[in-house]
């Protein structure tokens, strides 16, 4: 429950009396390795972080699958587009390893927002994260080369190499397996990593 209330706090800040209202409605979920979090034709029933493990969000598309990102440790999982509009989903959210997620229901986070002031402005401050995200990447797939691509996601996220299959990884970049295999052996995540970490105060 701590890293909820910790993850909370990266938007708004609480008082132990809101904290009081909000961490009951809280639940833990496990799933194991290839279960699915969401699927798609499913209207999503939960928001989720994730404690720990890491999961893939995918379309099928002309008989393939493809990656639209990933969620790992502190940061939000599920199929929010669903859980926010109440229709179908339209991709899936699977475990690529055994994962622990807490989810809130939709009505209770609703009724929160209704009751808690402060609630509601985490909902939007959330809403802006999320659409900041997605321009981002749509700007980046518009207008970085492949080893771009790579590099910034390295930059971003340096431990997605050690616990995704290069196959998603490269579906998510929008270039060829063989591509992602040749940007490896020239070094590049070697690059991107150690100015990852340079810039990160002791490591």
């Amino acid at each position: 429950m701590d890293l909820v209330r910790a993850t909370i706090e990266r938007y708004v800040s609480l008082t132990d009396d809101d904290w009081g209202r909000i961490g009951p409605h809280w639940k833990r979920y496990a799933f194991k390795k290839g279960r699915f979090v969401s699927e798609p034709g499913r209207i999503e029933q939960r928001f989720y972080i994730v404690e720990h493990g890491v999961q893939r969000l995918y379309v099928h598309h002309e008989g393939l699958e493809v990656c639209l990102g990933f969620s790992y440790d502190g940061s939000w999982s599920g199929d929010y587009d669903s859980f926010l509009n109440r229709r179908a989903g339209r991709f899936a959210v699977q475990a690529l390893t055994d994962s622990v997620l807490w989810g809130i229901d939709f009505d209770e986070l609703q009724a929160l927002y209704a009751n808690l002031p402060i609630m509601e402005r985490f909902g939007r401050r959330i809403l802006e994260e999320l659409f900041t995200g997605r321009a981002t990447r749509e700007i980046e797939l518009l207008t970085k080369s492949a080893e771009q691509r790579y590099t910034a996601l390295l930059e971003r996220s340096p431990q997605l190499l050690q616990l995704v299959p290069q196959k998603d990884i490269a579906s998510y970049l929008h270039m060829k397996p063989e591509t992602f295999s040749r940007l490896r052996a020239r070094g590049v995540s070697v690059r991107a990593i150690s100015r990852a970490r340079a810039s990160v105060p002791g490591l």
